[in-house]
């Protein structure tokens, strides 16, 4: 049990000390001997626990996936809302607003010819995020503030098209048609009964989806 244990806290020490670094420093220009050094180990002891760069990085991206619906929980308990409806709009906005959870933002952009990156940044998006702003809808259907049929796959689909499709490091697009997109799935949002963004978070969308691209350039 020891040994496990041991194991399980020298592979979150690689991972703590890899994102830092891919922060710091950018996840091309990290190399497995920045780590090695940071950590005071050797290149052996970390491949024994992860069997390359890439695989560190694709356990950080589940780290934060695994971790979504803590954070939302967190804000929840920040958040005096009269309505369901209110509280995904002050989600969205507390996301946005949040730049430790936007921290890895840039790092991950430098997956995404990955195709495997990018299916699994879609699985995330429907499998951890979407089940939390789904519940949420439900609420909403419950207390009228939203009128949806379909709550559980219109979560789905807005994390997929903002996540994905309003990207522009994914799908390269410039100013007027990032602010095209957003409007379109403000639009849609509103058009399927959950009318939830509003014009500041469209303006720090597009400003942070803006800023993701530069950093990719």
């Amino acid at each position: 049990m020891n040994r496990r244990n041991n194991a399980e806290e020298t592979k979150e020490k690689i991972i703590a000390v890899s994102t830092r670094l891919f922060i710091e420093k950018g996840f091309e220009k990290t190399s497995i001997q920045d780590i090695s050094e940071a950590l005071g180990m050797s290149k052996g002891a970390i491949y024994h626990h992860f069997n390359s760069k890439k695989d560190i990085i694709d356990t950080v991206r589940e780290n934060k996936a695994n971790n979504v619906e803590e954070t939302v929980e967190q804000w929840l308990n920040t958040i005096d809302a009269q309505s369901a409806k209110e509280k995904l709009t002050l989600l969205l906005e507390k996301d946005l607003a949040d730049q430790e959870v936007h921290s890895l933002d840039n790092v991950f952009s430098t997956q995404i010819k990955s195709p495997d990156f990018i299916v699994s940044i879609m699985r995330d998006s429907v499998n951890a995020s979407s089940p939390v702003f789904a519940k949420i809808m439900k609420e909403g259907n419950m207390d009228g503030s939203i009128t949806t049929k379909y709550p559980n796959e219109l979560a789905e689909v807005f994390f997929l098209l903002f996540n994905i499709w309003c990207d522009p490091a994914i799908f390269e697009c410039d100013e007027d048609q990032l602010n095209r997109r957003l409007q379109f799935l403000h639009l849609m949002m509103k058009k399927m009964g959950a009318d939830i963004m509003n014009e500041e978070i469209l303006r720090n969308s597009e400003k942070l989806l803006q800023e993701l691209y530069a950093g990719d350039e």
